[in-house]
């Protein structure tokens, strides 16, 4: 059976980096409401100075950004381009291109994320300090 749910149902959980603590996004598991395996999509709300993740890419997984509202900026390899609602980004394990979604702006931004699942996948991080540069301006 065909189950209508609202997003507003869907629990919000508060993502970080264990390792320092460092506060992320806020995501609610879209594909896990409905018990999903092989896809995941997540809504996420970037607050002002936050990141999604670390600079990383995939080996296995297609990821697809779609901005909904806000103006998050996108780091993909050393080049930045600020987003706006209705702009939507790709990522092809293929291409191995280390990416970063994060909000410099003083306004909230909220992202749909989708991707493919893979046991398989393994996430390259990048060096994290870009981050720190990016959003202070200091290097």
């Amino acid at each position: 059976m065909i189950q209508k749910v609202s997003i507003d149902t869907v629990a919000e959980r508060d993502l970080f980096i264990e390792r320092t603590g460092e506060k992320l996004s806020t995501a609610r598991s879209l594909s896990g409401a409905f018990g999903l395996t092989d896809l995941l999509v997540h809504q996420e709300v970037l607050r002002p100075g936050r990141r999604a993740s670390g600079l990383h890419f995939h080996s296995e997984k297609e990821e697809i950004v779609y901005v909904l509202a806000g103006t998050p900026s996108l780091l993909v390899g050393d080049r930045v381009t600020d987003l706006e609602p209705g702009d939507f980004i790709g990522f092809a394990p293929s291409e191995k291109t280390p990416h970063m979604l994060f909000n410099r702006s003083a306004e909230p931004a909220t992202v749909l994320t989708v991707g493919t699942r893979s046991s398989a996948d393994e996430i390259t991080y990048m060096e994290q300090t870009v981050f720190h540069a990016l959003t202070t301006g200091q290097n």
